[in-house]
């Protein structure tokens, strides 16, 4: 493995320019609302694009290829209904939190419930947050120390250097265009990459798919059909407890549902939603299927740890191409760190300290600012302390940890958005036993984390609403106007139902869902067919 002048020529410009990209952005800031939420003004194009980028982090992007090494197509059903469920967060939830023109999604949980339940939906985001982006540090680090021959003490803190500076130089607009430009050097890292690999393979692309279809390598789901509760990669825990998995991180996630809160209209909104959700699986499905042609191109060979995988392919392209894979792997890394970066300080101002030591006054844009280079702090700290073992344990646990968390904040937003019964009081015990439940049933039933959220949502749903009931507060008319119905029957009274021929209304498919639909179908499809090849 050679690195040289010119491919560190290439990581130094694109580290440079997306500094300078975020002093751009920073200078049109003048308010909290603009650093962020971008005074809701932004295009659908680059708010889709940032969505995806965030959702292809280092550990797709160094770990899809490692899986699809050893496990063929099989990983990507972990991903198969993303459109499935963006088409469930743009037709019911987020059109309803998009016009509440609110900062934090969090905020909402207080109008709806009190602060009690917003507080452990807060806290449940924050440790959420903390453990993906420190792995998310910590994984591209481990590969890029392996090429550069530079410490790992030195990697990390330029990562999160670097990301925490043109974050809170630009706010969300830096992390949104940033984003943006990211995911295109990651695509361009990929196809570069995969060009030159079968340029100068004695086996070529058709052949290598035919041969890895001979091995196995595209099988994406047992043809069984079985019904398993330890398969993580299984047909059912994939259709199942994905689609709460990712209904939850589309609909409630903050880090998320933020990036479409800059959206200057509802159409934008949905347009953005269809680039994400077609964006980040044909890209997820691209690094998982690279892993089964390598399985062909590198003659089966084993690998101790998955990583190596793509060092290895990395490797072997020419100066070059080296510097732009791994200005790919800085991509990846930089465009989920400053997204969580800029959430967890969104959060923080929003929901702790404008509500708690402010007491309802709004907090200035210096001190947001400041609030995002201590979260960096936290996370460099954090990143040292609890991964400077190895890669695999971080690869092995990090979805399982999340899924913990996952389950009982979907629950809350279901309780609030869905009945009129809940309350604050109740629903945060629901949301405790909810927690407490979906630990006990992953950890000492031995059941795959893919059915954590889905568990984890019903049993917080359940126990939250009888919780409520059991202490009887009631609900005002301010909580029942909070609800998916009370909402809609506000739009129909105020005579707001469309926004320039889009429906305002929960419930509505239009085509913008509808293209969602399709697209996952069409994903099924393809599967089916390598499935039959």
């Amino acid at each position: 493995m050679t690195f040289t002048i010119i491919d560190a020529a290439i990581i130094f410009i694109y580290l440079m320019g997306m500094l300078v990209l975020g002093f751009i952005m920073g200078k049109t800031n003048k308010t909290q609302e603009d650093y962020f939420v971008a005074k809701r003004s932004l295009p659908w194009l680059p708010i889709g694009l940032s969505i995806a980028a965030t959702m292809i982090s280092c550990n797709s992007f160094v770990g899809g290829p490692g899986w699809g090494y050893h496990s063929g197509l099989l990983p990507f059903m972990q991903n198969i209904t993303v459109p499935l469920a963006l088409f469930i967060s743009t037709t019911i939830f987020v059109p309803m939190l998009y016009d509440l023109k609110l900062t934090s999604v969090y905020e909402y949980i207080e109008l709806r419930l009190g602060p009690k339940t917003r507080m452990a939906a807060v806290l449940g985001f924050i440790l959420n947050s903390l453990i993906q982006v420190s792995s998310m540090v910590f994984v591209p680090s481990l590969v890029l120390q392996r090429f550069m021959g530079v410490s790992i003490n030195i990697i990390i803190p330029v990562i999160v250097v670097i990301a925490v500076v043109y974050t809170m130089a630009g706010g969300i607009k830096a992390v949104i265009w940033t984003d943006a430009i990211q995911i295109l050097v990651i695509w361009g890292g990929l196809i570069g990459g995969m060009v030159f690999m079968f340029a100068k393979s004695n086996i070529g692309f058709l052949e290598t798919v035919h041969m890895a279809a001979q091995a196995g390598k595209l099988r994406a789901f047992d043809a069984s059909w079985q019904f398993s509760l330890t398969n993580e990669n299984g047909l059912w825990a994939a259709l199942v407890g994905g689609l709460f998995m990712w209904s939850r991180y589309f609909s409630f996630d903050q880090a998320q549902v933020q990036r479409m809160f800059t959206a200057k209209s509802i159409r934008e909104l949905k347009r953005s939603f269809v680039v994400s959700g077609i964006m980040m699986n044909v890209l997820y499905f691209l690094f998982i299927f690279l892993g089964a042609l390598l399985f062909i191109q590198f003659g089966g060979a084993a690998f101790e740890n998955a990583n190596d995988v793509m060092i290895r392919f990395i490797g072997g392209l020419p100066a070059g191409l080296v510097g732009l894979l791994l200005a790919s792997l800085f991509a990846a890394a930089m465009s989920s760190v400053d997204s969580l970066l800029n959430s967890m300080s969104t959060v923080f101002t929003k929901d702790i300290y404008e509500r708690y030591i402010e007491k309802g006054k709004e907090a200035s844009l210096k001190t947001s600012m400041m609030v995002s280079a201590v979260w960096g702090i936290l996370v460099y700290i954090i990143t040292m302390l609890a991964f400077s073992g190895t890669s695999k344990s971080i690869l092995a646990v990090i979805g399982s940890y999340i899924s913990y968390i996952s389950g009982p904040t979907c629950g809350i937003f279901l309780l609030a958005m869905l009945t009129k019964k809940a309350n604050d009081k109740g629903t945060v015990c629901g949301a405790v036993f909810g927690f407490i439940i979906t630990l006990l049933f992953g950890t000492l039933a031995g059941f795959t984390w893919m059915w954590n959220s889905a568990f984890g949502t019903v049993m917080t749903f359940l126990a939250g609403y009888g919780f409520s009931c059991l202490f009887g507060e009631p609900a005002g008319e301010q909580a029942r106007r909070y609800t998916i119905r009370g909402h809609m029957a506000c739009l129909k009274e105020q005579g707001r139902t469309e926004e320039n021929g889009i429906s305002l209304m929960p419930f509505a498919v239009d085509r913008y869902s509808m293209i969602l639909l399709v697209f996952f179908l069409i994903q099924l499809a393809v599967i089916c067919f390598f499935q039959r090849a």
